[in-house]
């Protein structure tokens, strides 16, 4: 598993295990592979990507499952999103020798944590996502980072508790493929891991 940074990668160890069950251990690559901006020079990075995971898997002596990859898209969900994520999908397909999913979130990791309002009160007692939040089609959300800063309450946020929100949704159990709220990058991740089971 790959990711932007720490905190998305910490994100991504929670939640792999909740959306696939099945999976035996999830390993963090601490490379930071830009994947999302950089589509004219894409296969050198997915070919850095599988060099990084086939070592790793030998190193400890496994076999490697599969690849999660995570990126920020840094815009809404628009006609660009579908063309970003087919441009990495077909090129991951191509080049790991395993499955593999992308995780581009529609625009930041943020907007995937507000699926599991209920999470946040439980890492701050004074945190409360608004009502009106939970019913918005969150990939058209610009600043989900900003926004949370500015409504979720105090302290306010920081990136770096993103993984402890995510870790708490998951104790919940309220992480699935398909959570209450509208998230089409979110759902869109869970049904490439689900496809895992299929194949």
């Amino acid at each position: 598993m790959a990711g932007e940074s720490d905190n998305d990668r910490a994100v991504l160890q929670h939640l792999i295990p909740a959306l696939y069950p099945r999976c035996p251990k999830v390993v963090a690559i601490n490379d930071k592979i830009k994947l999302a901006p950089a589509l004219l020079q894409l296969s050198p990075r997915v070919e850095t990507l599988r060099d990084s995971a086939l070592r790793m898997a030998a190193g400890c002596d496994a076999e490697l499952v599969g690849v999660v990859v995570h990126a920020d898209l840094d815009e809404v969900s628009n006609q660009r999103y579908e063309q970003v994520r087919e441009r990495i999908t077909s090129q991951m397909r191509k080049i790991l020798p395993c499955h593999s999913a992308l995780a581009l979130s529609a625009v930041e990791m943020e907007s995937w944590l507000m699926l599991f309002p209920d999470a946040f009160p439980k890492v701050r007692r004074g945190w409360a996502m608004r009502p009106e939040d939970r019913r918005k089609d969150l990939t058209m959300l610009a600043n989900p980072k900003e926004h949370l800063k500015r409504h979720l309450g105090k302290p306010p946020y920081r990136e770096s508790d993103s993984p402890k929100i995510m870790a708490e949704a998951v104790k919940l159990r309220q992480v699935s493929a398909r959570p209450p709220g509208n998230n089409k990058s979110f759902r869109d991740f869970a049904d490439q891991l689900a496809a895992w089971k299929n194949k």
